[in-house]
């Protein structure tokens, strides 16, 4: 049996955590801050409960963790990350924004850790469940770590995506979640918001600027990249909305550094002038401490 320790299980824990039981040779370890005896998703209009023990005991060092914290979890779970993370176990960060290595690195070797981006809407609902609009579409970059990160699982349970240039395909998500999440997260709205010309435009500013940045620090952007996210918002729902919507509207704390941040931090250090981003970092960060 595979040993797999998950760690986090908000939504994307437990949407992993959903897909990683499936398979008979795994053996889940959860670990959370907050206690809880079950998760609860409802995918395909199907209500699934998977029964976890956080407190159970293992003899031996993990064979994987996946990693499931928002970035601002970290600085807290060093401690935590010291005791899970053996010599031997492999690491799957799963979260937004850019460098997901660099939190793991005092823990484990660079070889170790596989960087993972992941979309799959999933917002909580009623009864503490998670509500799981589709299958899980993993990207990773193209390695030996991948393929044995694709073992993991059953085939039907999530689509993986193994992709050479990983970096241009993180920056590529991170420009455009930044800039529809910031929008979204600012207005109070969701994508009805895109009806009023004056939007579409501050979005595209936001994509140029993320564009330049991301440049900068060696993605490489096709030209078309701005047409194709324009074209895109274009297919939207009217009631679409955002994890930084969501943060906003429940209370949560918004993820400006892994976001917009993560844009203004590499920004700065190449000498991009980004004043858009930046602004909308100064109101994020603001409705935080409030």
């Amino acid at each position: 049996m595979r040993k797999i320790g998950i760690l986090g299980l908000g939504a994307i824990g437990s949407v992993m955590s959903r897909a990683l039981v499936a398979h008979p040779e795994n053996e889940i370890f959860y670990y959370t801050r907050t206690p809880k005896s079950k998760i609860k998703i409802q995918f395909q209009n199907k209500k699934i409960e998977i029964p976890i023990d956080s407190k159970k005991e293992r003899s031996e060092e993990l064979d994987w963790l996946l990693i499931c914290l928002k970035e601002y979890h970290f600085e807290t779970a060093k401690e935590q990350l010291v005791q899970l993370i053996g010599v031997y176990t492999k690491v799957v960060v799963i979260r937004n924004g850019i460098e997901l290595k660099a939190p793991i690195t005092p823990f484990t070797t660079d070889e170790n850790i596989l960087e993972c981006m992941i979309d799959c809407p999933t917002q909580p609902i009623e009864d503490n469940y998670y509500l799981q609009y589709r299958k899980p579409i993993l990207k990773v970059e193209k390695s030996k770590l991948a393929k044995r990160f694709r073992a993991l699982f059953t085939k039907n349970d999530v689509q993986i995506i193994e992709v050479q240039d990983y970096k241009t395909e993180n920056w590529k998500k991170l420009i455009e979640s930044s800039a529809l999440g910031s929008i979204l997260c600012l207005t109070g709205r969701t994508c009805s918001v895109f009806e009023n010309p004056e939007v579409i435009d501050l979005y595209k500013d936001l994509l140029r600027e993320g564009i330049e940045v991301a440049k900068s620090n060696g993605a490489i952007i096709e030209g078309n990249f701005e047409s194709e996210m324009l074209d895109k918002i274009a297919t939207y729902s009217k009631t679409k909305g955002s994890s930084m919507l969501s943060d906003r509207l429940t209370g949560n704390i918004i993820e400006v550094n892994a976001k917009n941040g993560a844009i203004e931090k590499v920004a700065s250090q190449n000498k991009i002038a980004t004043p858009i981003n930046d602004t909308i970092c100064k109101l994020l960060r603001q409705i935080n401490q409030n």
